[in-house]
């Protein structure tokens, strides 16, 4: 398990963490957890042992996705209807995933939950821990299910268009890549670039539909008068510590 404490944080790292929780509360900024449906065949399936359901959607990223909020709810509480399946409630949390808005939400459907035999949740996968922790003294027995894919992290375009551009490694070297995460842009997140399958700046993987990642970086570099840095050799990554548990504490 990784920690991280406020003392082992640099400073750059602490004040990117201040910077994105000020702006968050002011409304000028969004983290968008990219979500997409589930074949609800699949749904079906999870659910097949029970009957009494309980419906959690996400107001935040899985809104903005449209495999939550309210359209989202809506949605599928008309689909398990239709199944035979009895909603007992259905909740929209502004924040799935944030423990006290959980806690809160929650209190206010005790009720409900005494006669539920499952949660849906539209969200992406922290919301399904949030929710599970949340309700781990009280109702302890009742099962979490997802109705989504959580997908990555994502870029937002516009609604509708969302691109990969953080994998949340851990270990970022944005500032030797011109802002460029190579690790998201190359499709085999090579450390050094670009590889022998590259022509006219097109990657091979894809049959050659997509940029090269260490191209966009090479540019950017040759942008930014950088290109000192786009000769320097990179060890491979240690992939063996990415799949670790890790946990950011700095208060």
């Amino acid at each position: 398990m990784f920690t991280f404490d406020l003392k082992k944080l640099n400073f750059n790292n602490f004040i990117n963490l201040l910077i994105i929780s000020i702006l968050k509360k002011k409304g000028r900024y969004q983290i968008t957890i990219i979500t997409t449906k589930k074949p609800f065949e699949e749904v079906l399936t999870t659910l097949k042992d029970v009957k009494n359901i309980a419906i959690v959607s996400c107001a935040s990223c899985a809104a903005m996705c449209q495999t939550g909020g309210t359209e989202g709810a809506k949605e599928m509480m008309e689909k398990l209807e239709s199944e035979g399946f009895n909603i007992t409630t259905v909740i929209v949390p502004e924040e799935v995933c944030d423990n006290r808005v959980m806690k809160k939400d929650a209190r206010k459907i005790e009720e409900e939950l005494q006669h539920t035999d499952a949660i849906l949740t539209l969200s992406c996968g922290l919301g399904v821990a949030s929710i599970t922790e949340v309700l781990s003294n009280k109702f302890p027995l009742i099962p979490v299910f997802v109705g989504t894919n959580t997908e990555f992290m994502g870029m937002t375009e516009r609604i509708g268009r969302f691109y990969m551009r953080c994998q949340g490694c851990g270990d970022c070297i944005l500032n030797e890549t011109g802002g460029i995460c190579p690790i998201t842009t190359c499709a085999k997140a090579l450390m050094n670039g670009p590889c022998g399958g590259m022509v006219d700046g097109m990657c091979e993987v894809g049959n050659y539909e997509k940029d090269c990642g260490w191209v966009l970086i090479y540019e950017r570099l040759k942008q930014l008068g950088r290109l000192d840095l786009f000769s320097k050799l990179r060890e491979p990554r240690n992939w063996s510590e990415s799949g670790h548990q890790r946990e950011v504490i700095w208060r």
